[in-house]
């Protein structure tokens, strides 16, 4: 791994591959203000699987970029969507990945947040019967979302939060986790999600993992839904670049991201409205 620009800096840089410090490099700007930073590996024409799947584009360097981020996270969010097609669970740290957490002043453990208006999920799900050392996931969903059994089916193995009636509120379900002192969220997907929290000024950060490969036509792109209604797009602003055997791997700022205290709908030409993803 090397690194061609550095947070602090526009100039090029080149080190000792072997030598990089992958950790102090996401750390920079992140571990004292914190933030929503969104985490997805793309191909070099824009896709986001390859053969169907997204490990078709995974690289040995994204995979140290994926365990990175995990390490500097407080929380890891996710869609309905994305953490039933990937089956999560609840996050097993090796004590190596515990001690570069404590290293960086991070708590031992790391949750996981799910966003989910209806709560289609599974009680019988890994996820939601975690070990007794293992912390319970956190469940972002609206006062509309479930029956009264399935809550309560639910909360057996995870805290539910409402954040909103109809939908979830954005920019309430990301005021919740602060709350909590999940102040550093890493975002893991899936495509409407990510439109939907950069489309409510949320997001903060794109990690991005540039795979040096064509997936060809037919494979979805990292944002999905509906358009944003009157938006020419969202300005992005390069923070810092790795690269390792051809894959380039972004640090890009939001440039609509607003306030984290805020806890109103915060972009004027997208409701803060969650999806199923």
């Amino acid at each position: 791994m090397r690194e061609l620009i550095s947070p602090g800096s526009a100039a090029v840089v080149s080190v000792d591959r072997h030598a990089f410090d992958l950790h102090a490099f996401y750390a920079e700007d992140w571990l004292d203000s914190g933030g929503l930073r969104v985490n997805f590996v793309s191909s070099a024409d824009g896709a986001i699987t390859a053969g169907g799947l997204s490990r078709g584009l995974q690289t040995p360097g994204d995979n140290k970029v994926f365990a990175a981020l995990r390490d500097l996270a407080d929380v890891v969010l996710a869609g309905a969507g994305t953490v039933v097609a990937e089956n999560y669970g609840p996050v097993r740290l090796t004590p190596a990945r515990v001690a570069a957490r404590v290293e960086h002043d991070m708590p031992a453990e790391l949750p996981v947040a799910i966003i989910s208006r209806a709560l289609n999920l599974d009680p019988a799900a890994d996820l939601f019967n975690p070990a007794p050392d293992q912390p319970r996931p956190i469940l972002l969903t609206c006062t509309a979302g479930g029956t009264p059994e399935l809550r309560e089916r639910l909360s057996q193995g995870a805290e539910i939060v409402d954040c909103g009636d109809d939908d979830v509120d954005l920019a309430l379900a990301k005021a919740a986790l602060i709350e909590r002192g999940h102040t550093r969220i890493l975002c893991e997907g899936g495509p409407r999600l990510f439109a939907s929290l950069a489309g409510a000024g949320v997001a903060d950060e794109l990690c991005l993992s540039l795979s040096p490969l064509l997936a060809g036509p037919g494979a979805g792109r990292m944002t999905a839904g509906t358009a944003w209604p009157g938006s020419e797009g969202i300005d992005l602003t390069l923070r810092g670049l790795l690269e390792e055997d051809g894959a380039l791997f972004l640090r890009y700022l939001v440039m609509n991201a607003q306030p984290a205290q805020s806890t109103l709908p915060l972009h004027k030409t997208q409701p803060s409205r969650a999806v199923e993803d």
